[in-house]
């Protein structure tokens, strides 16, 4: 080992100011030399769990004094030779005299981490001279420690250093000396012993932190491999007994040697961590970054390089139980891919009461995406048995499903769980699966239920839950309602009220809602609106019966409005039994009985309210039909008149009754009114006693029974097989024998059952 010797005679004499500078250069670097500092002794835990945890956290390497780490070499190696002596130290001066101090350093340190690698038989000093080093033939070559590596950091800081160190002056020495020097200086190069080749130096901890750091990512995870191997060697020497049943070495079972191997085993977790690290950031950037496949590359390179470690480790015979490995990074970038779906997609917080399907048109969105870039970006770099696609797509719909069941474990609106099952049915196999489908095969059969099917169950039972909260509070809220401004409107002509469009508008949701998303789903929907609104039309016909008990004799100023309330109150029917008849078709086996319960109350509220009218007419016209079948009606036709007249001012208003019971009103209407003119006809009033005068009241029957005809037709009546009634009687009169008219009659009978009356 090289150690200063003899200083130059340049530092020894000259002018003045040159001894000033020579003197000083000398103290320095004997003042230097004397410090106790010893660069390859391995730094405590403390110190290098600082390091390595600073530059994890963002931080640089720190910066040692390249003086400090020279003379630290030589201080080590003058105390392991020790027998080196003056004679050295005034050699390693020869060495140095008229060169740069930093060069000469250099090549100092050089030759220090030369002679410190050797493994003991015979190290070269400057001069040639060989120094026996018994201890170190018992050691291997070292890792050097995370605080030595810093040498490789601070090169480029050595000038800037050296001004700051040295005295003024001492840097610029003439280019004439520097001359003057130079041949002593290649004689001193040429006595040096030849460098035997040296081997590839292992990393140290803070190296393989900056390659990690660098994303130079194979490269790092091949020296972190051999850092675990060292580790792994060295926990195998510290067993009881060697693989030979010898005894284990002193030194190997010395504190120090174990707390190396602790920290050499710390550093490797420490390590593996910040390889991961970059490994999913590269996984997570590389989704939507066409440029990011050199990167990810590598990634699939660590990957591969594991997994055969792993491989290894499980096939080797001198595994160590509970040891590091298996590692699984395959299995661990699965998860990244995972993480990184889960947090591409919109957060939970993001859905808002009332507006979950903005929320899962947003999911649907992002999933398209970033599948879509997936394909583009990120599953070409990958080898075909990763099955990268598939890894992607079971990570989204993972966090999908995740998503889904954190919505689910809170109370929902009925709109926000209609919106989650459309979505769970259609959309998301329709418009995200069937969409990705398109352009890339996947496997559905590993991608599982997005929810399970309990929740599902719970979803669809809120539904029918919803509608019968409807049906059995909100719509007898909205009845009760109804019937309180039934009477205190009664003053008011208005023809239709809003019940019915109410009502059905909020069954109509869930109905529509429910069908849309699944045939099942609708007709249970179905099945518990109609029951509900069965129930809802029977206390409906209640109050509208109610309603007519104490506004059945009303005259006066109130009777139009109460007309017009009764012709309101039957124009609900049609409506509600469009709606009766749509909810039988989603399954008429089940809702046949409801369906029977709620037609039969919409029929007594349309013949209710046909009765009452129908009543308010014949109440008017009812004294004309008195006059009918009398001498003056023979040779009078105002009687008839006064009674057709009335009829038709009063459909002026009947005419508002929606269909079809307005055709039951002018069907009823039509058959009352030819019943009681038939009637007149039968008292026999008239006794005709000539020809002539059954003539004449033939004639006088087939000219009203036209008029009746011509009405009724007007008024859109369905029962016109009404019309043959008159004038079947006008043909009757006209016959004079008993079995013609007898035949007649009892056709006329059969034709018209009524006519008994």
């Amino acid at each position: 080992m090289p150690i200063l010797k003899n200083l130059p005679a340049r530092l020894k004499g000259g002018s003045r100011v040159n001894g000033e500078l020579e003197n000083t250069r000398g103290e320095l670097i004997i003042r230097k030399m004397s410090l106790k500092l010893n660069p390859f002794e391995v730094p405590s835990d403390n110190e290098e769990w600082a390091q390595a945890h600073s530059l994890l956290d963002g931080g640089t390497p720190r910066d040692r004094n390249h003086f400090e780490d020279e003379e630290d070499e030589n201080e080590a190696n003058e105390e392991r030779r020790g027998s080196s002596g003056r004679s050295s130290f005034k050699g390693t001066l020869d060495r140095i005299r008229g060169v740069s101090p930093l060069k000469t350093l250099g090549k100092l340190g050089k030759g220090l981490r030369m002679s410190g690698r050797s493994k003991g038989t015979a190290t070269p000093s400057p001069q040639g001279s060989v120094a026996s080093t018994p201890t170190s033939e018992k050691k291997k070559k070292g890792r050097r420690s995370s605080e030595g590596s810093l040498l490789r950091f601070a090169e480029k800081c050595r000038e800037s250093l050296r001004k700051e160190s040295l005295p003024n002056g001492l840097g610029k020495l003439n280019r004439g000396s520097m001359a003057d020097h130079s041949s002593h200086e290649e004689e001193v190069v040429e006595e040096e012993v030849v460098e035997e080749v040296k081997p590839r130096e292992p990393l140290s901890v803070l190296e393989i932190l900056q390659l990690v750091t660098k994303r130079d990512l194979f490269l790092a995870d091949t020296h972190i491999l051999e850092l675990e191997q060292e580790c792994n060697e060295a926990a195998a020497a510290t067993l009881p007994s060697s693989p030979a049943g010898g005894a284990v070495p002193e030194d190997l079972n010395s504190p120090g040697s174990k707390d190396g191997g602790r920290r050499k085993a710390k550093d490797v977790e420490l390590l593996y961590e910040a390889l991961q690290k970059e490994l999913w950031a590269v996984v997570r950037e590389s989704l939507r970054s066409p440029t990011a496949g050199p990167n990810l590359g590598l990634v699939v390179q660590v990957l591969q390089q594991e997994e055969q470690a792993d491989r290894d480790w499980a096939q080797g015979e001198g595994a160590l139980p509970g040891g590091p490995r298996p590692r699984q990074l395959k299995q661990r970038w699965k998860e990244a891919v995972a993480e990184a779906a889960n947090g591409s997609l919109p957060q939970r917080n993001e859905a808002r009461g009332g507006e979950l399907a903005d929320y899962l048109d947003r999911v649907r969105t992002r999933v398209v995406e970033d599948l879509g870039a997936a394909k583009r970006n990120v599953v070409p770099v990958y080898p075909e048995e990763y099955e990268p696609f598939q890894v992607y797509l079971e990570s989204y719909h993972q966090a999908v499903a995740r998503r889904l069941q954190s919505i689910t474990d809170d109370q929902l609106l009925i709109t926000d769980i209609y919106s989650l099952l459309d979505w769970l049915y259609n959309i998301y196999n329709k418009d995200v699966l069937g969409t990705v489908s398109m352009t890339t095969p996947f496997n559905r059969s590993q991608l599982g239920p997005l929810l399970p099917s309990e929740t599902v169950d719970k979803l669809e039972l809120d539904c029918l839950n919803s509608v019968r909260e409807k049906v059995t509070t909100e719509l007898s809220q909205v009845l009760d309602e109804e019937e309180k401004r039934w009477m205190e409107t009664l003053h008011i002509e208005e023809y239709q009220i809003t019940l019915a469009r109410t009502v059905i508008q909020r069954l109509q949701v869930d109905l529509e809602q429910s069908a849309a998303i699944n045939r099942n789903l609708g007709s249970l929907v179905a099945q518990c609106s109609l029951n509900g609104l069965a129930d809802f039309l029977y206390s409906f016909q209640r109050k509208v019966e109610m309603f007519h008990e104490c506004l059945v004799n009303m005259v006066g100023d109130n009777e139009d409005g109460y007309i017009s309330k009764t012709i309101a109150l039957v124009n609900c029917c049609p409506p509600f039994r469009g709606f009766v008849q749509r909810c039988v078709q989603c399954d008429p086996a089940i809702s046949e009985d409801s369906a029977r319960r709620a037609n039969t109350s919409l029929d007594r509220i349309v013949n209710q309210g046909v009765k009452v009218l129908s009543d308010r007419l014949y109440e008017r016209i009812k004294p004309f039909f008195e006059k009918l079948v009398k001498r003056k009606w023979l040779n009078n036709t105002e009687t008839y008149e006064q009674i057709e007249s009335h009829i038709k001012e009063h459909f002026k208003k009947f005419r508002r009754m929606d269909s079809p019971p307005y055709q039951v009103l002018v069907g009823e209407v039509h058959r009352r009114v030819l019943m009681e003119y038939l009637r007149s006809l039968m008292r026999g009033r008239i006794i005709c006693t000539s020809l002539r005068m059954r003539k004449r009241m033939a004639g006088r029957l087939r000219d009203e029974g036209k008029q009746v005809k011509v009405l009724f037709k007007d008024l859109e009546s369905p029962s016109s097989w009404l019309d043959s009634a008159i004038p079947h009687l006008s043909e009757i009169i006209l016959l004079e024998d008993i079995p013609s008219i007898q035949m007649e009659v009892g056709v006329l009978v059969r034709e018209f059952p009524d006519i008994r009356w």
